[in-house]
């Protein structure tokens, strides 16, 4: 028979084991949560298959072809260059021109195949008969020689050559035909060192931020633009001794011909506010699009063109960041081909606008020094043990030589079990607190980020709730708009940075004006 005195120690019992359970399960439940994103879920939207585009630039010299022509000659010159296949291609091609197709077509059989794409083309009629069934193009534009081996992943450029031709077409019943492609002149490209090119942009520590609006992150940023909160994170970023702002561009948004003139209106703005605060901003071309379809490289320049042809010159714009975390998509696309896309993507800015230092923001330190021979500074992001954060640091630096080293990002989210508010935070000083201590050397580091976000969509961070909820509440600021105590790490290590800068440049000017 149970008598009552047993009863509370059975409780109690009962009552501890319970404890115990949950905190096994919330220990199984924040290991799960706080597991490393897999590169699926990480900052990219799902990948589209990308469009052969249908029309290339003309220009017109004396005379010009009907824009009915011009498209239906540009599809013919756009799909005789894929690496793999031929289909389709005999009621279009003869001759020379299906020969010179042939050749360059990659097959299981080959051990090795070496294949051109181009970019930055610029297409014109040279010569048209008069019952206009006869046409010669000339075509200007910059030959990628790849070579892919044979089991079809492994890919390396073998280099750039400019290159002009005249292609040859002419009108049957079922449409054009081409049946000639002449060469007719050649100059392959090199590109010598840059290094000491950027040394005055790049003298002081660039102590920044990544930055969306906390109501317009993402692709909602440039759509909604919130001119007056824009305004006020301004002003808060400087009072947080911030000198400098890492920003991303919504590929689609700048590229859609409704809407490409107001996307760059707003960056043009964006740019005016920044210089008026004195930060400076280093630009992301191409983030949430993880495709690298050679039908899209010259697209892809075209987009470059876009935006750089109005800002190049902005006092504001520090330099260009081409593509967040290309090094996540090595495992689907090959390692290969996209640092293929990187090195033809600088060389494309380093040609056309040579007064911009450009970069990439690898997302780890163990490929920060990739294709550092084509980069102008080297860029990458931390949110591994900060523990070995200056042993990585330091090791990325070696292997730079004498070109500037970015941290472009790096924090922590409070969003993590247990949901104590202030023991998170506390964490997140502590974070980057170590980071920072570690980070003398860099010449710059980015925080992520100013703001708690109000919305993250699915399409950035992928489909669970967690990592929508984690990415959400990175910030610096609450939504009350107080400073959480990382604010205040950030905030000092910004004045030691300008104290240093301040130091190093009036022993610079003493050494200057010494007498010999």
């Amino acid at each position: 028979m149970k008598t009552l005195s047993n009863i509370p120690k059975k409780r109690g019992a009962v009552t501890t084991m319970i404890l115990l359970a949950g905190v096994t399960f919330a220990a199984v439940v924040s290991a799960f949560i706080e597991t490393p994103q897999g590169e699926s879920e990480f900052l990219h939207e799902h990948l589209k298959a990308a469009q052969l585009p249908a029309n290339l630039n003309w220009t017109a010299l004396d005379f010009d072809l009907p824009a009915q022509d011009k498209a239906k000659i540009s599809k013919i010159i756009s799909q005789t260059e894929h690496p793999f296949s031929t289909e389709g291609l005999r009621d279009v091609l003869t001759g020379q021109a299906l020969d010179e197709v042939k050749s360059n077509i990659c097959s299981l059989g080959k051990e090795v195949c070496n294949f051109p794409i181009r970019v930055n083309r610029q297409l014109s009629a040279v010569h048209l008969n008069k019952d206009m069934r006869v046409v010669n193009v000339q075509e200007t534009s910059r030959r990628v020689n790849l070579e892919l081996k044979a089991d079809m992943t492994s890919m390396d450029l073998r280099g750039l050559t400019d290159e002009t031709r005249v292609l040859s077409f002419y009108q049957t019943q079922t449409g054009w035909v081409q049946n000639m492609s002449i060469s007719v002149e050649t100059a392959a490209l090199s590109f010598g060192s840059r290094e000491g090119q950027f040394r005055d942009r790049f003298a002081k520590t660039f102590v920044g931020l990544n930055y969306y609006p906390a109501s317009a992150s993402w692709t909602s940023f440039w759509k909604k633009f919130p001119r007056a909160e824009i305004e006020a994170d301004l002003e808060k970023a400087k009072a947080l001794n911030v000198n400098s702002l890492r920003i991303f561009l919504t590929h689609d948004y700048f590229d859609a011909a409704d809407t490409r003139e107001d996307a760059m209106t707003k960056l043009v703005a964006f740019l005016d506010m920044c210089e008026a605060k004195g930060l400076v901003v280093l630009v992301t071309l191409f983030d949430l699009r993880p495709d690298y379809q050679f039908s899209n490289w010259d697209t892809d320049t075209a987009h470059i063109d876009t935006v750089l042809s109005r800002v190049a010159s902005h006092d504001a714009l520090l330099g260009i960041d081409i593509k967040n975390q290309a090094d996540l998509d090595f495992e689907f696309w090959g390692q290969g081909r996209i640092e293929a896309w990187l090195t033809v993507m600088a060389r494309h800015i380093q040609t056309h606008y040579p007064h911009l230092p450009v970069t990439t923001g690898w997302s780890k330190a163990e490929n920060a020094t990739r294709l550092t021979d084509v980069f102008d500074f080297v860029t990458y992001h931390e949110y591994e043990n900060p523990k070995g954060f200056e042993t990585r640091l330091r090791g990325v630096i070696d292997a730079a030589g004498d070109k500037p080293v970015m941290i472009t990002e790096l924090g922590s989210t409070i969003w993590h079990p247990p949901f104590i508010i202030g023991m998170r935070e506390k964490k997140q000083a502590a974070r980057l607190d170590s980071q920072l201590r570690q980070a003398s050397l860099a010449d710059g580091v980015f925080v992520w980020t100013l703001n708690d976000f109000e919305h993250v969509s699915s399409g950035v961070v992928g489909p669970l709730p967690w990592r929508r909820a984690q990415q959400k509440h990175f910030g610096l600021i609450r939504k009350d708009g107080t400073l959480r105590p990382a604010a205040d790490i950030l905030t000092s290590f910004g004045e030691r940075s300008q104290k240093q800068t301040e130091q190093s440049t009036f022993d610079s000017n003493i050494i200057q004006h010494s007498p010999l």
